[in-house]
């Protein structure tokens, strides 16, 4: 993947045409170091330059150079806020990117393949893997004692499943 989004573009705010980001990422303050982004839009895809960045009622408020009045600003509404996979902050150990775990082969400690990761599923306590099997889905705890080691390299998860969890 070239480029990982961390925004979609809600709506326009005041007469300079600046745009309010939802932010799509944990950590909004990421936004203050950008100098560009890409907005991907439908089809379209076009790079900007970084003006001002500030925070509004937490949302992120982007004054993009290119754009200088509201009509040019409503035109970016439903886009998306992208940047180069380069960009990315660098997590701590043993901490990875939604998109990083989409699509990781999941076998258990035993050999057996269970399936690929198709969804995260964000829950106040941990996330949730959804895995697409041969013939059914399963919900994967992401819990140190059932995830044992995750290989981005070969795309794998492994993984010790709890009595009764590939059983449901």
């Amino acid at each position: 993947m070239d480029r990982v989004t961390i925004g979609r573009v809600s709506r326009v705010r005041g007469i300079k045409g600046e745009i309010v980001v939802a932010p799509l990422t944990d950590d909004p303050q990421r936004f203050h170091k950008l100098q560009k982004v890409i907005i991907s839009k439908e089809e379209s895809t076009r790079e900007f330059q970084v003006e001002e960045t500030r925070e509004f009622r937490g949302r992120v408020l982007l004054k993009l150079k290119q754009v200088e009045t509201p009509e040019e600003a409503k035109k970016l509404v439903g886009g998306f806020i992208e940047i180069e996979r380069s960009q990315t902050v660098e997590l701590p150990e043993g901490r990875y990117f939604i998109f990083d775990i989409i699509g990781l082969e999941v076998i258990t400690t035993e050999g057996e393949r269970v399936g690929k990761v198709k969804e995260v599923i964000s829950l106040p306590a941990n996330d949730i893997y959804l895995v697409e099997g041969d013939k059914k889905l399963y919900d994967i705890p992401a819990i140190k004692k059932v995830v044992k080691r995750i290989d981005l390299v070969k795309k794998e998860m492994i993984i010790e499943p709890i009595e009764g969890l590939l059983d449901l």
